[in-house]
């Protein structure tokens, strides 16, 4: 039924490019069977932190990886050869990525004694997903005692055709946005990113899987609007005095021209 991804990036060692400069980092690329782990690559990344920048995901049969040699670019990694084969080219006023998540989900078919088969779309699926297993209904107070129904994956383990970027543009490090990443023609070197949801500010603490929900998201239903749904936490800040979003008033201000009167 698949796996789950297997690749993971680490860093290796420092790299001192002049005094007073930046350090870059060497990062190496592994492969993890069973208990081991193999190296079976390793890139530069030209900033002092790797964060987490790279995120592997496949497309068919081929492992690709998100990740971000320059700081200011999103590109695209092949495994395991760990051939660079395409994505953005470094802007001095680009879009800083700090941390990717690409979702994925299975499908299952759902057997409850006494009805008919469902199938449903697991997103996000735990290891224990990916193989048959019996599970319990919760009980629900002053209802039925709980049931018990086998899950049975029936179809493969695969990413959705998109992913997502937290990061700043450069200069503007003081929280992490919420871009948007298309991955439909990510087997032919090209990612397209995009500011879709706006100007979303994320809760430091929260690593980006968590902050981006998929539970509700179904897709591939163009009669459904709602099918295609997903759910973002984010920071918004309020004025205490009259409940207005500070966010509103700040983008207004940036918006303004010079000498404009309110």
């Amino acid at each position: 039924m698949g796996e789950l991804p297997i690749y993971f990036a680490r860093v290796l060692e420092e790299i001192h490019y002049s005094p007073g400069a930046w350090t870059g980092r060497r990062i190496g690329v592994f492969r993890r069977e069973g208990v081991s782990e193999n190296q079976v690559g390793e890139y530069e990344r030209d900033y002092p932190s790797l964060f987490r920048t790279f995120a592997p995901f496949r497309v068919g049969n081929r492992d690709l990886a998100l990740y971000s040699p320059h700081y200011t670019a999103t590109r695209l990694l092949e495994l395991p050869s760990c051939r660079d084969i395409g994505g953005e080219e470094p802007n001095s006023a680009g879009f800083c990525p700090v941390e990717f998540f690409v979702p994925y989900y299975i499908d299952l078919e759902v057997r409850v004694a006494g009805r008919p088969p469902t199938r449903v779309r697991k997103q996000m699926p735990t290891p224990d997903d990916l193989r048959p297993r019996d599970v319990s209904w919760p009980p629900i107070p002053g209802g039925a005692a709980p049931k018990e129904r086998l899950q049975v994956p029936i179809g493969p383990f695969s990413y959705h055709p998109f992913a997502f970027v937290a990061g700043c543009i450069w200069g503007d490090d003081s929280s992490w946005k919420l871009q948007y990443l298309d991955l439909s023609q990510a087997a032919g070197g090209i990612v397209q990113r995009d500011d879709r949801f706006g100007y979303v500010e994320l809760p430091s603490d929260l690593p980006l899987d968590r902050a981006v929900n998929m539970e509700e998201y179904e897709g591939d239903n163009p009669g459904d609007d709602d099918a295609y749904q997903l759910r973002i936490t984010h920071v918004t800040r309020f004025d205490v005095r009259d409940g207005r979003s500070r966010e509103l008033h700040l983008r207004r201000d940036r918006d303004r021209p010079p000498n404009a009167t309110i």
